[in-house]
């Protein structure tokens, strides 16, 4: 007789006897403790994802971070480009150029010559020029200007000089000359006192 078909009604009720065996009935476990664990499972998973939406939260805000920090470097770079592009262009204009090779010496030349390249022939003939031909072409550095005015002013103080000098030479020759116009008109009258006395004093003897 097997042990599950055996009557559980014979004995007390709670141990059976199978090939000279006894077996015995295993109490029902609680359900309420097989919740414990599914519990324990969830909280656990329900942690984790908590955990990790916060880290992915910090990651997101660490990268919008340095995105706002490299959209502003960026926007600085990008200015700066534009200053110094400027600078390119103020420096490559005709004008900058012109003072550039003014400041070196050059002057512009009404008859140049021209070099074919590359067969090196030369178009026109090169005549030596002073640099006046074409003062209108001529841009002054700040330095040559400055140096021009302060030239004329000195050549204006140097004019004020020699007109001062000038005219006190004019006025001492002009004094000398009414002093001796004095002198002059002094002499004959002083004679003419020394002859009445001589006569005066004949008379009297």
């Amino acid at each position: 007789m097997s042990a599950l078909w055996a009557p559980l009604g014979s004995g007390s009720g709670a141990d059976v006897q199978a090939g000279g065996r006894w077996l015995r009935v295993v109490p029902r476990v609680p359900t309420r403790l097989a919740r414990l664990p599914f519990v324990l499972v969830l909280i656990a998973f329900f942690g984790a994802g908590m955990a990790g939406l916060l880290m992915l939260n910090t990651t997101l805000q660490n990268q919008a971070f340095q995105f706002r920090t490299l959209n502003r470097q960026a926007t600085a770079l990008a200015y700066d480009q534009a200053a110094l592009q400027a600078q390119i262009d103020q420096l490559r204009a005709p004008p900058e150029l012109a003072r550039q090779a003014s400041a070196l010496g050059m002057r512009p030349n009404p008859r140049p010559a021209f070099l074919v390249v590359p067969g090196g022939k030369v178009v026109g003939k090169a005549k030596p020029v002073s640099g006046d031909e074409s003062p209108d072409l001529i841009v002054r550095t700040p330095a040559e200007l400055a140096a021009r005015q302060a030239a004329a002013e000195a050549k204006k103080r140097a004019a004020a000089a020699a007109k001062a000098a000038e005219e006190q030479r004019s006025s001492a020759a002009t004094e000398a000359a009414e002093r001796a116009a004095a002198d002059q008109a002094q002499r004959p009258a002083t004679r003419g006192g020394a002859g009445e006395s001589e006569s005066a004093d004949q008379g009297i003897r």
